[in-house]
């Protein structure tokens, strides 16, 4: 019960924040544009509405079929997160974000290698396509 509430108050906050973000103030050349200030929130917005939604039609895991302790993998993932700070400056940001996806998904116990290695791939490119190529927003190293 508790899981399923929490996610219903998750997309409680997602259907706001995209409400929103439709309501960001912006002069007429900017809204005239592919990609402005509303953009990126309506995008996080509605993707996490819609993984919520995916989330509350499937079944809640039950406490065994999680293994390990919460504090145990909350602890891994925040050393994880720290070494990913701490590697910033000699990997990059996009090499560092996809390691950090491939290393969280396995400490957090997801063995198979294509989900891995597809969502430690497709983030960071997109990311870079979007960020870097797209807005033209450079991000030194």
């Amino acid at each position: 019960m508790g899981y399923r509430l929490f996610l219903f108050c998750l997309l409680l906050i997602g259907v706001s924040y995209t409400v929103l973000a439709r309501q960001i103030p912006m002069d007429p050349w900017t809204a005239e544009e592919l990609v402005n200030a509303r953009t990126l929130p309506m995008v996080y917005g509605t993707l996490l509405s819609l993984t919520l939604l995916i989330l509350l039609k499937r079944p809640a895991l039950t406490a065994a079929a999680v293994p390990g302790g919460r504090l145990l993998r909350g602890a891994g993932i925040t050393m994880l997160v720290l070494l990913f700070v701490a590697l910033l400056g000699p990997l990059n940001l996009w090499i560092g974000l996809g390691l950090l996806l491939l290393a969280s998904g396995w400490w957090l116990g997801e063995r198979r290698w294509l989900p891995l290695l597809s969502l430690s791939l497709s983030v960071p490119l997109f990311g870079y396509l979007g960020i870097e190529l797209g807005l033209g927003v450079y991000l030194p190293d």
